[in-house]
């Protein structure tokens, strides 16, 4: 702001003041660029909209006024190419009517060509809703193309409003100027916040995509459309592998993620119905194979960021080198939907979270040591006075206290000097390795990493504060179904050889609500340590992509094949029938054997005339002469079930065959016969 033109902007504030108080008007966007350094070409205005301006290093800020003077275009006939000097869209849709005004200016008027091959122009412009440029003047400066000092529009009405100025110059000597641009909003009557309601609570499937919500619905008393909506992963997010997609086609609606944030941003204007369906069609999906726990989100009608415990919204305002006091100041001018707004209170990890690490960037923050040195109290918002933090480095955690390491330290010298460092602002990223974290500086900020880059918002719990309904949240479970599958059926086997090998293939009913194939491992083998039977437990895993698991297990019993009871000798007359019997367990194959060496050797004998019963359990001989006396007989027993087991032979059985009884008389031996 020149100094010149102090006591008539002055006049000017002070007369908009009075009329907006008597007329229920409101400073929704001004900047007099008096606190910027010469040469800025970016900054942000104040009021209920403060949004960012920016323009050309030919069109900068010098000595409190945006300066143009452009030496691209000398020589010149056409006004191509022009400086700009252009706002972000302002927000004045809470207004019946607005109405802008700027102050212009023009240095070495003599020097302005209108015609001719030595062009200068100056063109200035709005427009409503993004839609086409609207001129408001667009004149040299020369003679006869005056640029009057002041320019007033007023009755516009809308949802956003951009004002843009153009300078042409064709010599370093011919200036045009632009400054104490303010836009000011009429309201008959307050403007209605919008009611949303939102509902959500499904399961997420690694590797696809989940809506949001599962139903959404705003409405406004007074308006069918909206600016924005937005919709942030307001817990559990994790940068860098939680996306938000808009799906679908949306001709009015325009998405912007913010992996800083997790929040993706719907930018119309649009009917609220086109913002209920494009809310429907944000689905979330992650990019890990396997994420874990559970993602809240928060739905807003707005830009700011809503965080569902606490209830209040919270905005990050970007204003390089502003003072912690600026800061307060300009936070307590601040409102949302008619919620007071004051520098942020983290009264927990969640807000620390939230407006800290999830934050677009780092600013201060209401807390201050300066009315007691060590004495850390929330200053400003309903929390004002609240002490949480005794003393420095080492102090005491009173309540709740997020500070980066070796903090607060009261640089430089500590409790040397104290009182150097008594407000609190929240750690750059590069300079801690705890992201969020708060750290002391001066009132003006520090250099570098230190620099304050602006300041943090909240809005909520103001004794007197409206109740909204501009935000709603839902959530999702990280799959947490664990796969079904039946235990494999049990098997029974008749020696260690014919327990057979680990196979996945036993397990065939596996299922899962999400992975279409889950998959099955091999775990552990376990043994009873038994004999008879050997109680095999073999337990195989069922996974699912999320991590979930179930484990089945396979029974297998060895039953081991056993001779209980021996065969024993047996002693016969000839012609008598000779039985030799053998009990078994777990046996169903029996194959007798005879030996006529002594035992030295084995062979397998069949029934027939001679024998009966030589695959069971009892072999009969029938009728044995004489010649078998001495024979040896033993049995080989098995199981019929087992594939590999080694028949167990049973112990060897002599039979003893003798002549039929003698009678004697006389020194005279008679055969009795057997009949």
């Amino acid at each position: 702001m020149k100094t010149s033109d102090l006591l008539r902007v002055s006049i000017l504030f002070l007369f908009l003041c009075c009329y907006c108080e008597l007329q229920g008007q409101t400073t929704v966007w001004s900047e007099d660029f008096s606190t910027y350094t010469n040469g800025t070409i970016s900054g942000t205005g104040s009021g209920a909209s403060p949004v960012n301006w920016n323009s050309q290093s030919g069109a900068a800020v010098s000595g409190g006024v945006i300066l143009a003077s452009d030496t691209r275009n000398v020589a010149s006939s056409t006004l191509a190419n022009p400086l700009i000097w252009v706002t972000d869209p302002i927000d004045i849709s809470p207004y019946t009517s607005v109405d802008f005004s700027l102050d212009t200016g023009a240095f070495n008027v003599g020097d302005f060509e209108n015609t001719g091959g030595n062009r200068d122009n100056f063109t200035l412009e709005y427009r409503i809703d993004g839609g086409s440029w609207i001129q408001v003047f667009s004149q040299s400066g020369s003679a006869s193309q005056p640029i009057s000092p002041s320019y007033t529009i007023s009755g516009l009405s809308g949802l956003t409003l951009e004002i843009r100025a153009s300078f042409h110059n064709t010599a370093t000597n011919e200036n045009y100027t632009i400054d104490n641009v303010l836009v000011i909003g009429n309201s008959a009557t307050p403007n209605q916040p919008p009611v949303l309601i939102a509902t959500g609570d499904q399961q997420y499937c690694p590797g696809g995509m989940v809506p949001v919500v599962q139903s959404i619905s705003i409405t406004d008393p007074d308006d069918t459309t909206a600016f924005a909506a937005a919709i942030q992963i307001s817990s559990g997010y994790v940068p860098g592998e939680d996306l938000l997609t808009l799906t679908g086609t949306h001709p009015s609606i325009t998405a912007t993620w913010s992996v800083v944030e997790g929040k993706l941003t719907l930018t119309g204007p649009a009917l609220l119905a086109e913002f209920e369906a494009a809310v429907s069609a944000v689905q979330y999906s992650s990019s890990s194979p396997s994420p874990s726990g559970n993602r809240g989100f928060s739905i807003t009608v707005g830009d700011a960021n809503y965080l569902p415990p606490t209830g209040h919204y919270y905005e990050f305002v970007a204003v390089p080198g502003i003072t912690w006091t600026d800061a307060r100041n300009a936070a307590a001018a601040r409102t949302y939907y008619g919620l007071q707004g004051y520098l942020a209170t983290l009264t927990s990890q969640a807000e620390a979270d939230f407006s800290g690490s999830q934050a677009l960037g780092v600013g201060w923050i209401g807390a201050s040591d300066n009315a007691t040195e060590g004495d850390w109290q929330w200053v400003t918002g309903p929390e004002a006075g609240t002490s949480f933090w005794s003393g420095g480095v080492a102090g005491t955690e009173l309540t709740y206290a997020f500070w980066n390491a070796n903090e607060p330290n009261d640089f430089p010298d500590g409790p040397v000097t104290p009182g150097e460092e008594n407000y609190a602002h929240i750690t750059d990223p590069s300079v801690t390795s705890t992201p969020g974290s708060w750290n002391d500086l001066p009132n003006a900020g520090g250099g570098g990493a230190y620099a304050p880059q602006g300041y943090v918002v909240e809005y909520g719990g103001t004794p007197g504060d409206p109740i909204l309904n501009v935000s709603d949240n839902s959530s999702i479970t990280i799959d947490n179904t664990a796969p079904t599958a039946s235990n494999p059926a049990a098997i029974n086997v008749f020696c260690a050889a014919d327990v057979p090998p680990v196979d996945i293939g036993v397990v065939t009913d596996e299922v899962d609500n999400c992975t279409v194939n889950p998959i099955v491992t091999f775990l552990n083998e376990t043994s009873n340590g038994g004999s008879n039977p050997e109680i095999i437990t073999r337990t195989y895993r069922v996974s699912d992509q999320a991590g979930n698991n179930t484990d089945v297990s396979q029974t297998i019993n060895v039953f081991p094949v056993l001779i209980l009871s021996e065969p024993l000798d047996v002693a016969i007359l000839v012609n008598q029938n000779a039985i030799f019997t053998v009990s078994g367990q777990n046996a169903n194959t029996y194959q007798w054997q005879v030996s006529t060496n002594a035992g030295v050797s084995f062979s397998t004998i069949l029934d027939g005339p001679d024998y009966s019963g030589t695959s069971t359990s009892s072999l009969t001989l029938i009728g044995p002469e004489i010649d078998k006396n001495g024979y040896i007989f033993r049995v080989l027993v098995n199981n019929s079930g087992s594939l590999t087991c080694t028949e167990v032979a049973s112990q060897n059985a002599s039979l003893t065959v003798r002549p039929p009884t003698m009678i004697t008389n006389r020194r005279i031996t008679y055969r009795v016969n057997k009949n």
